[in-house]
């Protein structure tokens, strides 16, 4: 990818990095981290200026996200006006927004680090009808952290930028990989619990 931008003036460049970042948040299947620390390498190439480059990764970031969380809330209201799924979206809600009023907030901002969680997080976070502004406050200042850390890492290492690329990866992979797997085993779980609940009993 390094070699494909250098190929651009930087305004190109900056632009390119910014869609991909608005991508990433939709659900593009790219590490976000790879985005950052591709613009983090041109910059100690001396393409790009530091400082623009850092406002570009963080509104590309903080932009992807509320687009995330903007589909989660589309989608909850879609649910909602469905004669088919209301009784059992609205049971879903109620018994989900305890808890995400009491953890919504450490969900968001934690999942902002831990890449693979941060799009499900985000997306649920949306359909629990959490407040828009909050999500976005909790974000920023998430960001505010993330994407000057991460920044900083790549400018550091930046001679070590494919191991750091490929451990994103590995754990990107492996998370989704988690996330899936737990996803799957809720579901025959629940599965199971009814087809024991529906079974008739026989009085002896």
């Amino acid at each position: 990818m390094l070699e494909f931008l250098n190929s651009y003036s930087a305004h190109l460049i900056y632009a390119f990095l910014f869609l991909l970042l608005l991508l990433c948040g939709l659900g593009f299947p790219m590490a976000e981290e790879l985005v950052l620390l591709a613009g983090v390498v041109l910059v100690t190439s001396g393409v790009l200026n530091p400082i623009f480059i850092l406002l570009v990764n963080l509104l590309g970031v903080l932009i992807g996200d509320v687009f995330l969380f903007g589909l989660g809330r589309g989608v909850s209201r879609r649910l909602s006006r469905s004669p088919r799924f209301t009784h059992w979206f609205a049971h879903k809600l109620t018994r989900g927004r305890p808890f995400f009023a009491r953890y919504g907030d450490a969900t968001v901002f934690l999942a902002r680090f831990i890449p693979g969680l941060r799009a499900p997080a985000f997306l649920i976070a949306g359909t629990m009808q959490m407040s828009l502004w909050r999500f976005v406050a909790i974000d920023t200042l998430a960001g505010l952290i993330f994407v000057p850390a991460l920044c900083g890492v790549g400018y550091v290492f930046a001679d070590q930028i494919d191991v750091i690329a490929r451990w994103f990866q590995r754990v990107e992979r492996t998370i989704s990989t988690l996330v899936v797997l737990a996803l799957l085993m809720w579901l025959w779980w629940r599965h199971r619990g009814k087809r024991k609940s529906s079974t008739p009993v026989t009085p002896p």
